[in-house]
Formats: C-alpha cells, structure tokens, sequence
C-alpha cells in the first residue's frame, strides 16, 4: 500500500523552476485555478490526489480560470528575473493542477510563450504534460505540435483498461485520444505509467494491448515509470523495475524500440 501523501496543488500561473530529471530546471506554468484541481480524468495514481472538476467541457470551470494576460504577464515577470540573475530555465512547460490544454486560449497562450521564450530565453525548450484527451481536436494538436517537447500520456491499450486506470470524463473516448496520438506520431513523446495493487495495467494482455498501441502511434520516444509519490488511491502500490524494464523489453519485441526507463526514489517530489 503506498502510505505516502499527495502534495497540495500549485499556487500561482508560473512556479519553479522545478528540478526535474527528465526535464531539467522547469518553469511550470499552470493554466488552472490554485484552489482545486481540472481535469479531463480522474487518475488514482495522481499526486494532487482526486480531481474536484472532473469536465472536458471548459463551461463547467472557465470563470475560475487565469487570463491569458495574467499568464503572460506572470510568465514574462519570471523569464525578466531569471535572465537578470544569469539562471534561465532549461524548459517552459505546460503543466500545473490539471490537463492545461483544457484552457479555452490554449493555442494562443503556446503561441505567446514560444514567443517570450524567443526573447528572454531563447535556449530554453517548451513543452506541455497533457493527458492526451484533447489531441483529436485539430486546433490544440497542431498547438501542442508547435512546441519543443509535446510530453503525452498513454497507460494504456485497450478501452477496458483506461477505464480502469484513467477515470476519464462523460464524453472522453479512449478510440479519439488513440487518433490523437497517431496524427501526432512522431511530433510527440510519449509517457506511461504502470502501477499495480487495487488497480493494475500490468497484465500481459495489458501490456501488449499497450505496446500495439505504441506501434499504430509511432512517438519518436517512449518514457516508463511507475508511482514515485503519494496517490489518490492508497491502495496501488509501485511497479519494481525489473518489471517496468521487462515492459520494455516487450515494446521492443512488437515495436521495435525499447522504451526508456524511469525510477525514482519514493520520497521524490520533483516535477514528471
């Protein structure tokens, strides 16, 4: 069981920068409210534990939204005093309490950023961790495809068992975030988690309905790892990695492509 806590959300539209191992020194901007958590799914294994606005439809919480001048003025402030002390951040990332692309400007937001980026940091890379449920709406997939770094989710190959493990909305469909992903192929990398405990994706069958999956999409690289903080269901448990690296070995197998493995200390707190 894991006895670890979920960290509360984060305050404020632009945080960090945040020491990440896959993403180095992060600037998080959050497009969502600091006071409860948006999003198109209902993950148990998510580290900001259930989520109080379960919607893809921006009706249900646009009224507690930031503006889009409040991120930009928030995200140019940042980049201002960052630059000033010698420390750009390696990424501007997309993330925060939710799935950002549910903001109702966020095509026009990426824009901005890419355009802040260019003046005060122009090493720095974008990205975006989304969960994937919007990549079918053509607008915000060619958004997500004009940053660096679009960083999406997949944990799982089959409708039965993102059910299972994702919770999504009323009206998000697992078939529409598969032709999501495979328009955006190799424009993308790809993230998975497996877990195991009350809920698992871990089954053999599991695991190949995911590395098929994998195969139709095509990312240019797929990262797996398992829980590395406190969940919302305290009874999944982490995934050793010898397992996740046989996860692996099976992708390779079907797809041709090893994915990359993750572990982490479970008192890590850094950003995925």
């Amino acid at each position: 069981m894991n006895a670890l806590g979920t960290i509360q959300l984060h305050q404020g539209t632009v945080y960090g920068p945040v020491v990440s191992r896959r993403l180095g020194r992060s600037l998080g901007i959050n497009l969502l409210p600091n006071e409860i958590k948006v999003c198109s799914l209902d993950c148990g294994y998510c580290q900001f534990s259930w989520t109080g606005i379960l919607s893809c439809h921006p009706r249900h919480f646009s009224a507690f939204l930031p503006s889009r001048d409040e991120v930009l003025s928030s995200l140019e402030s940042s980049l201002k005093t960052l630059a000033g002390e010698g420390a750009p951040p390696d990424r501007i990332t997309f993330s925060g309490n939710g799935e950002p692309t549910l903001h109702p400007e966020f095509a026009s937001l990426v824009d901005d950023v890419v355009s802040l980026r260019d003046i005060y940091a122009p090493s720095c890379r974008t990205a975006a961790l989304s969960n994937s449920t919007t990549a079918f709406n053509p607008g915000i997939r060619s958004a997500l495809l004009r940053l660096d770094e679009p960083m999406m989710k997949l944990d799982a190959g089959s409708e039965e068992v993102f059910l299972r493990v994702n919770r999504p909305a009323r009206g998000v469909r697992f078939y529409e975030i598969l032709k999501g992903l495979e328009a955006m192929g190799a424009g993308m990398v790809l993230q998975s988690i497996f877990v195991d405990g009350s809920v698992s994706n871990l089954s053999d069958e599991d695991v190949d309905d995911w590395c098929q999956a994998v195969r139709r999409i095509g990312p240019s690289a797929v990262q797996i790892y398992s829980l590395s903080r406190g969940t919302a269901d305290r009874g999944l448990v982490s995934v050793p990695s010898e397992k996740l690296k046989a996860v692996s070995r099976r992708l390779e197998e079907i797809w041709g492509r090893p994915g990359e493995v993750y572990t982490f200390p479970l008192d890590e707190r850094e950003e995925p």
